[in-house]
């Protein structure tokens, strides 16, 4: 089974004050579509959750970068112990 695993996130453009929230599957790319053209680095506060077993994880990553909660739910194994 492959876990139903979400990232949900809030980044921020230090340098021109922007920022927002996003939610996205594991392996997709946290991408804030932000280009102000200014310089400095779009940063994420992230958290991962499986919504089969309710494990959760959380990682500060750089603007598009593929995320992998590299999760493995024993939620089948506990449901048929």
């Amino acid at each position: 089974m492959s876990a139903d695993v979400a990232w949900g996130g809030a980044w921020e453009h230090p340098v021109c004050g922007a920022s927002g929230e996003a939610v996205w599957e594991d392996e997709d790319t946290a991408s804030s579509g932000h280009d102000c053209g200014r310089e400095g680095e779009v940063t994420w506060s992230a958290e991962w959750r499986c919504h089969s077993c309710g494990a959760s994880g959380d990682a500060q990553l750089e603007d598009d970068t593929s995320t992998y909660a590299d999760h493995e739910c024993n939620d089948d194994e506990e449901a048929a112990a």
